[in-house]
């Protein structure tokens, strides 16, 4: 199992998404993909569940968030 970190943090929006899913695409199942984003994900948690994936969505006191991702099989 791969663990994976991404700073998607600055960016803007499609473009954090987009990182996110072709680096998770590009992953084995059952690997870990750590992103931080400046907010929650909200468009990206049903695409994720869509594909199988499991997330944990860990909010920050400055806002941001940190979302684990579990690819699924």
């Amino acid at each position: 199992m791969a663990e994976k970190f991404l700073d998607n943090r600055g960016m803007e929006p499609p473009n954090p998404m987009i990182r996110t899913l072709e680096t998770l695409e590009a992953m084995a199942p059952g690997d870990v993909l750590v992103i931080h984003n400046d907010r929650v994900p909200i468009y990206l948690l049903p695409q994720l569940a869509d594909a199988g994936a499991t997330y944990d969505v860990e909010e920050q006191s400055d806002g941001s968030a940190r979302v684990r991702i579990t690819k699924g099989a």
